[in-house]
């Protein structure tokens, strides 16, 4: 029989004797994820992005291990969260709880250690006022038992760029090589701006600094990255609008192509700026990317065949704690009145929600017990999960009564009440975690 112990700290509070935990939370979580093993070096700026990010870091160990077993000293569970915010289309952004470096053991799996912590977490997010929980997920199919669903998608494309890449106008502004080193400052200013500017993005972090400016390859080592390229993009007036961070993949890839690590910009024109000056390197054939769902490139492309889509990909998901702080955050281009009666089995967003949308006010609420809805206005059924989905619109409710995961209980003109939660714009991640 398993005898587990749960080991949970905060690594900006972390006592330098204590050390050795963050480590070994490192190490399982690179096995957890089959990742190489950082060397002293990526210990140590490890240990610098977990107090910056103010992981809060939880093992769970198997006390009943014994040798050879490895769990006879390393954890058989990692799971860490660290506070964020989110652009949800409203005046400010909004508070999120990060959920990251999930892994259970192999041989630990199914025993229920990852929904007791899960559960655990969540009710710890909403005991710190958070409205929403998010994450990044390896597997598709394990969060959404838990409330979560996919709340932005990116799409991996190819761009063919033998001879150089052909645009249907010119845009304003200008790209210049940058060295990272001198650049410290200025990203952080456009990260922030580029965040303000992109709907579902997500704060980034000092693992994403570094990252973009060529400080390091990965989560997996923390090691320097070989042969990074940098550019800026500025406008017309000279103002700095977006960041790339690209390299080529070498002499023996055939067609020989650049590879995009990281691309920031506040507007689609510096976003193109960016992609334009990559493709148009001599001898290069392709340009390997990703992008949102609605990628504004395709619109200036002489050429639109030049630009074929690999894969599309989940990157945000999003769990509901608090349905009237959360939704009241987000913005809205629909008015209406509506209540959504939400079923969830971990009782955070349960409830009959009454939602009421003018011009230029917000207002939700619950409804109390025995409380009587107006027979005029539409009532709407849906679990937890798909409420996720709606929250920056991924998802209509109208389509998701089309499909039979929700359902219309009350009222007339549906149609047009549904679509209370629709965006205008596909929501897009800048950062993942």
């Amino acid at each position: 029989m398993s005898n587990l112990e749960t080991v949970t700290f905060n690594a900006h509070e972390l006592p330098a004797a204590q050390q050795q935990l963050l480590t070994d939370f490192q190490i399982s979580t690179s096995i957890g994820f089959y990742d190489d093993v950082a060397e002293a070096a990526g210990e140590q700026t490890y240990r610098e992005i977990a107090a910056a990010h103010r992981l809060r870091c939880t093992m769970v160990f198997d006390r009943s291990a014994q040798a050879p077993s490895r769990h006879a000293a390393a954890p058989v569970h990692t799971y860490a969260s660290f506070p964020g915010t989110l652009n949800a289309g409203g005046q400010h952004p909004v508070a999120l709880h990060k959920i990251s470096a999930v892994t259970v053991s192999p041989t630990h799996r199914r025993r229920g250690i990852l929904s007791a912590q899960m559960r655990d977490d969540l009710a710890y997010a909403a005991s710190q006022g958070f409205a929403l929980a998010g994450l990044t997920a390896s597997e598709a199919t394990i969060y959404g038992r838990f409330g979560f669903d996919v709340a932005s998608r990116q799409i991996r494309f190819t761009l063919k760029c033998a001879g150089g890449l052909k645009l249907r106008g010119q845009l304003p502004g200008s790209v210049v090589d940058i060295d990272p080193v001198q650049f410290t400052d200025q990203y952080r200013d456009l990260a922030s701006r580029a965040q303000q500017a992109t709907f579902g993005s997500v704060d980034g972090a000092l693992y994403d600094e570094g990252y973009a400016l060529g400080r390091w390859d990965g989560y997996e080592t923390l090691a320097k990255p070989k042969q990074m390229r940098f550019a800026a993009a500025y406008d017309e007036r000279g103002i700095l609008d977006g960041f790339i961070t690209y390299k080529f993949a070498g002499w023996d890839q055939d067609p020989a192509r650049m590879v995009v690590h990281k691309l920031i910009a506040v507007n689609p024109a510096a976003r193109i700026k960016l992609l334009s000056y990559v493709a148009n390197h001599d001898l290069v054939e392709e340009v390997h990317a990703s992008g949102p769902v609605d990628d504004p490139l395709l619109v200036l492309l002489e050429d639109p065949r030049s630009y074929s889509v690999r894969s599309l990909e989940d990157v945000l998901w999003l769990r509901i704690l608090d349905v009237c702080k959360a939704f009241s955050q987000r913005g809205y281009q629909n008015q209406g009145t509506v209540v959504l009666d939400v079923e969830d089995d971990l009782g955070f967003a349960a409830g009959q929600f009454l939602f009421e949308v003018g011009t230029d006010s917000v207002d939700i609420r619950e409804l109390g017990s025995g409380e009587k809805v107006r027979p005029e206005v539409s009532v709407f059924a849906l679990s937890a999960r798909e409420l996720a989905s709606l929250y920056l619109g991924t998802t209509s409710l109208e389509r998701l009564l089309a499909v039979g995961r929700a359902t219309h209980t009350q009222g007339s003109n549906v149609k047009n009440f549904a679509k209370l939660f629709d965006t205008t714009a596909e929501p897009f991640t800048l950062h993942g975690f």
